[in-house]
């Protein structure tokens, strides 16, 4: 069966939603997230429009659309399979909270648009603390927040809109971080798949800010010095060693965790309310 392709105003017609209210929904929740043609133009599969009838239908009937988007688009009751009840950003709500006020709220923030959905905005909050936060403030405040709460939401069958660019995102700063540690490498950090690569490096810039020389293990094969430690998303992988997920599974650690009980006591000064 061939994938349908519509444009909006297409989109609009099989949905009984106007233009307008899509290109809406989708500024202020991140839903839905049309791919982009060359010119452009927004993109609609087959899928997405089968979720906008229904959305479309719940709303005729006064639920209303932002708690349809935090809470999850439901099944109707002829479905098969009873959708599980998310259990909210539980993991990533339990990281120790920032000293400093303006830290704190910071971190209030991003945790608040993550749950809200708005990946718009937690980018614009991520690029807020490399220009706010101290360096070796930026793992609790901001990195471990998205990276915990975008496996919290996917999980719960919630993936975040732009979630493979956030991820980036978290291994893009998080290397940058790491560049200011020197010295033998004592531990090596291995990601399962190519979506733990983000778990990977931060979890390099945390043991190394508190006094471990780690590195990601990007390389084919595995490394033959050192610890290594198994970056997982997933379980039952095969690979030995310790395993740390971005969220504690059956069988491994979480990232959260390794914060909790391991980060130095916090002696840091206040953002400036400039």
């Amino acid at each position: 069966m061939s994938t349908a392709i519509y444009n909006i105003n297409e989109a609009s017609k099989a949905s009984g939603l106007s233009p307008s209210v899509l290109r809406i929904w989708e500024l202020r929740y991140g839903w839905p997230s049309p791919k982009r043609k060359a010119n452009g133009y927004r993109s609609y599969s087959n899928h997405q429009i089968e979720d906008l009838k229904r959305i479309s239908e719940l709303v005729k009937h006064g639920t209303t659309i932002s708690q349809l988007i935090i809470d999850g688009l439901p099944r109707w009751p002829t479905d098969q399979v009873q959708r599980r009840q998310p259990s909210g950003l539980h993991y990533a709500k339990s990281l120790p909270r920032p000293a400093g006020h303006l830290e704190a709220k910071l971190q209030e923030e991003i945790l608040a648009a993550l749950e809200k959905r708005q990946t718009s905005v937690v980018k614009e909050l991520l690029q807020r603390a490399m220009w706010m936060v101290r360096p070796q403030d930026e793992v609790l405040i901001a990195l471990a927040p998205v990276l915990i709460a975008l496996a919290e939401l996917a999980e719960d069958e919630r993936t975040l809109p732009d979630a493979l660019e956030l991820r980036q995102l978290v291994k893009e700063r998080s290397l940058q971080l790491l560049r200011r540690f020197h010295g033998p490498v004592t531990t090596w950090i291995v990601p399962v798949q190519d979506r733990d690569q983000s778990l990977a490096a931060l979890l390099a810039l945390v043991l190394n800010q508190q006094g471990i020389m780690t590195q990601p293990w990007f390389q084919s094969g595995a490394p033959t010095t050192g610890e290594v430690v198994v970056a997982t998303s997933t379980t039952g992988s095969g690979f030995p060693g310790r395993r740390i997920g971005a969220i504690p599974g059956s069988d491994r650690e979480g990232l959260n965790e390794i914060i909790a009980a391991e980060a130095p006591p916090q002696k840091r000064e206040s953002l400036s309310a400039n």
